[in-house]
């Protein structure tokens, strides 16, 4: 599999636009807590049955890094918050029909200006679908050293917001970076 693959699956980008910009008013973006380790940057769709804040749950990472295990499983955050948009709710129900998979964790995820992640792999490939972004936004994919001279290699790719599904090989070497200006926004969706 390509890291990046577009598939042949597209939305109406202003709908997607539009329900994200609905819930803003009444769930706005959480604030860094540093001390619960809840990042700022994600806004969880789906959560677990009897999760304390539905919109926080399916933040981070399910490898609890200290106790050497999985905290829970893709498929334990099933249920879908109820002020999530028709629109957006249609385009995971036939995502999942399409792909012939169950979905997991789905979440927006908001890299603000001259913001970026460590560098890390997934247990799954994700989907992405980008609701807004600029042309200095990047997935950088399979940092390696090479070579005597332990040369850095990584390649850069942009995802337009063109209303296009990308399915994005998470298992190998990534991160992102926003170089830009505005905002990059994606639906991020991994696979139960």
């Amino acid at each position: 599999m390509n890291f990046i693959t577009k598939l042949d699956f597209t939305v109406d980008l202003e709908k997607m636009r539009e329900d994200l910009d609905d819930l803003l008013v009444h769930r706005p973006w959480p604030e860094e807590d540093f001390v619960r380790k809840f990042p700022g940057n994600q806004l969880g769709i789906s959560y677990r049955k009897g999760a304390q804040d539905p919109w926080l749950d399916a933040q981070g990472n399910l490898w609890d890094n200290e106790k050497k295990c999985f905290v829970s499983e893709e498929s334990d955050f099933s249920e879908i918050n109820s002020l999530v948009g028709d629109y957006t709710k249609s385009v995971l129900k036939r995502l999942e029909e399409v792909e012939n998979t169950k979905l997991g964790r789905i979440r927006y995820m908001k890299a603000d200006s001259k913001r970026g992640l460590s560098v890390h792999k997934d247990f799954d490939v994700r989907y992405h679908f980008v609701l807004y972004t600029n042309p200095y936004s990047y997935f950088i994919e399979d940092f390696a050293r090479t070579g005597k001279t332990e040369e850095i290699v990584g390649n850069c790719y942009h995802l337009p917001a063109d209303g296009y599904c990308y399915k994005v090989d998470t298992t190998r070497n990534h991160t992102i970076y926003n170089g830009g200006w505005e905002p990059r926004i994606h639906l991020v969706i991994c696979k139960a």
